[in-house]
């Protein structure tokens, strides 16, 4: 009797929890199209909207504070506008789709001083080039190792692009905080590849995160029809679009490449969805509020609508279990240092939710 009262509290115990034993409760409305998240302390948050805006918000009190910029972002439209935020020892990065003219547009970044509520000396500190008409697939996301900033371009559905070092077209950039390139870049001295790039053939990749386990950065990329993976940052390496789609087809159903998943040569993604279900942002995991998370990947999916965790043991990802669904477009999901997590959902009209076990 006692051995299997020892087995009914491992099952019910949250290292044991299952997707039915989470909700989702709301802690802000009134939020359109939001697209990142960034804390500045356990209750104050920085969000960015698609339409230029950037959100001071105070989870305790509720207040809503817009932050005046002139940055030159474009008219919000479906991928288009204010993209990622992060906050770091009193200074804003964003990045965004920038107005450069003759209907040009690139993803940008910019970088101020948030003081007494206002951000100042807000300014570029990155331009990714060229800049090109077409309106997709920006990127991109934000993140800080060492001291240096990294940050994910979209191909911009320009497709082998992505393989030209010349440009910052499908590529992780690496820049110090005032926008140039470190001297250990990877191909700093090579005159074809721009300064800033760190490494290059991706598609469209959205979620990005260091991982304090290993203090590597990891990035999830959008595929085509299938091949939407989770991978590594790793200098000087290459994912390979288009000359591979990671599993994938063209959304007409034609083979891209030769239909190669992988070729020698090229870097491995560690997991892949096939069919796709447009992966977002992502975290490791580290508070102890959800012990059975700790350590782990929890991970947002605009298509499939999904909260996602997934196991990783610093090699390998296992485990996809569903946490939440249904709800919306989950576009973004963050962590304060007290272990709560927080998730924002594409819509217009959203807000910021935070994860409660049922």
């Amino acid at each position: 009797m006692k051995i299997f009262y020892i087995i009914f509290l491992l099952l019910v115990s949250p290292l044991f929890a299952f997707a039915s034993d989470y909700k989702l409760e709301k802690i802000i409305s009134n939020l359109n199209k939001p697209w990142g998240m960034s804390f500045i302390d356990n209750e104050n948050i920085l969000v960015t909207q698609k339409s230029g805006d950037i959100l001071m918000i105070n989870l305790n009190s509720k207040s809503i504070l817009n932050l005046e910029h002139d940055l030159a972002v474009t008219n919000p439209h479906w991928q288009a506008g204010m993209l990622d935020v992060l906050y770091s020892d009193g200074h804003v990065f964003v990045s965004y789709t920038e107005d450069r003219g003759s209907e040009k547009t690139s993803t940008s970044i910019a970088k101020g001083e948030l003081v007494n509520d206002k951000i100042i000396n807000f300014n570029n500190i990155f331009q990714s080039e060229p800049p090109v008409v077409n309106q997709l697939h920006w990127g991109s996301r934000l993140a800080i190792k060492d001291e240096l900033l990294y940050a994910s371009v979209g191909e911009r559905a320009l497709g082998s692009v992505a393989q030209d070092p010349s440009n910052h077209i499908g590529k992780i950039i690496r820049i110090k905080k005032d926008g140039t390139a470190p001297d250990d870049n990877p191909f700093i001295n090579n005159p074809e590849w721009l300064p800033e790039v760190y490494q290059i053939g991706l598609r469209n990749p959205q979620g990005m995160a260091l991982n304090p386990n290993d203090n590597h950065i990891y990035i999830t990329n959008h595929g085509p029809k299938g091949g939407d993976f989770f991978g590594k940052v790793i200098a000087g390496s290459n994912y390979g679009w288009m000359d591979v789609a990671w599993g994938g087809v063209d959304y007409d159903g034609s083979i891209i490449g030769d239909g190669s998943a992988w070729k020698e040569g090229l870097l491995k993604p560690i997991y892949r969805w096939i069919p796709s279900i447009a992966v977002s942002n992502l975290i490791f995991y580290q508070g102890n509020q959800f012990p059975e998370l700790k350590d782990n990947i929890v991970l947002t999916s605009l298509k499939a609508k999904q909260l996602i965790k997934l196991n990783f043991d610093g090699s390998k990802a296992t485990n996809e279990t569903v946490l939440i669904e249904g709800m919306g477009r989950f576009r973004d999901v963050e962590q304060n240092e007290l272990g709560q997590i927080f998730v924002i959902i594409d819509d217009e009209e959203s807000g910021i939710w935070e994860l409660k076990y049922n």
